[in-house]
């Protein structure tokens, strides 16, 4: 599967998937049960488009959160050449920590591990070390769905789901991506094994002020091609819903 995103493919429209009607065929979500949430991050913006909303759960039940950023985001613009005149890592990472303090997180923790963009997967044994040294028995971890079509993400997703494993912790793995290539009407994605954590008008209203944080990939670095917004409106609208999807592939060990 190629990952193509631009203008000419913003995957289906937020319209598609309303109409599929997923959402009320999904077990909903109930209090956070662990000591710590750990969300797994493989850029800077995914914990807050895949899990904002879970993030704002867990600070209004006194659940301690932690972020481990596993790259720094530097290489989302390959091709521009006003990216050479912006330290991409030092203002994704800027970013970041803006959209979390706009959940209502005022001093956020976040480990960042400063692996290469683009290269998680040739890093693997220090991720599996970094999440192996960071999970405990008693959290919840959440990271991207292992098949969710980027290749940092689902490396993140395995390395987060062996990590879970092998400690004992719980694991939940939030979508990103697939809501790009995934068929609103098939079965790309496991429903069964899915679960919906509704978002109170509040918590949509600060995770969507958290996601404009994001200029660096929601408006153009320059002129060109090669600069324009590798989220533009139509693709940001998925993370703006009053709910999100959790897939709980570790159900069936439990």
């Amino acid at each position: 599967m190629a990952l193509i995103v631009d203008h000419e493919h913003l995957g289906p429209s937020e319209a598609r998937w309303d109409a599929a009607g997923h959402r009320e065929q999904l077990a909903s979500f109930g209090p956070i049960e662990a000591r710590r949430l750990v969300v797994v991050s493989p850029h800077p913006d995914d914990e807050v488009l895949g899990a904002g909303g879970l993030i704002q759960a867990a600070l209004s039940q006194n659940v301690l959160v932690e972020v481990v950023a596993v790259t720094d985001g530097e290489a989302s613009h390959p091709r521009s050449t006003a990216a050479t005149t912006i330290d991409l890592a030092r203002t994704r990472s800027d970013e970041s920590r803006v959209a979390l303090s706009r959940l209502g997180w005022r001093e956020p923790l976040i480990t960042r591990l400063h692996l290469p963009d683009g290269s998680v997967l040739a890093h693997r044994d220090q991720l599996d070390r970094a999440l192996a040294g960071i999970l405990l028995a008693d959290d919840l971890c959440v990271a991207p769905w292992r098949r969710d079509g980027h290749p940092d993400h689902d490396a993140c997703g395995e390395s987060a789901l062996a990590a879970s494993r092998a400690v004992g912790a719980r694991m939940l793995e939030y979508l990103v991506w697939a809501w790009h290539w995934a068929d609103p009407e098939g079965f790309d994605i496991p429903w069964r094994q899915c679960r919906r954590l509704d978002l109170t008008r509040r918590a949509r209203a600060h995770k969507r002020w958290a996601t404009a944080a994001f200029e660096s990939q929601t408006r153009p670095l320059g002129p060109g091609l090669e600069d324009a917004a590798i989220l533009p409106a139509p693709l940001m609208r998925r993370f703006w819903r009053s709910y999100e999807v959790y897939v709980d592939e570790m159900a069936s060990t439990r």
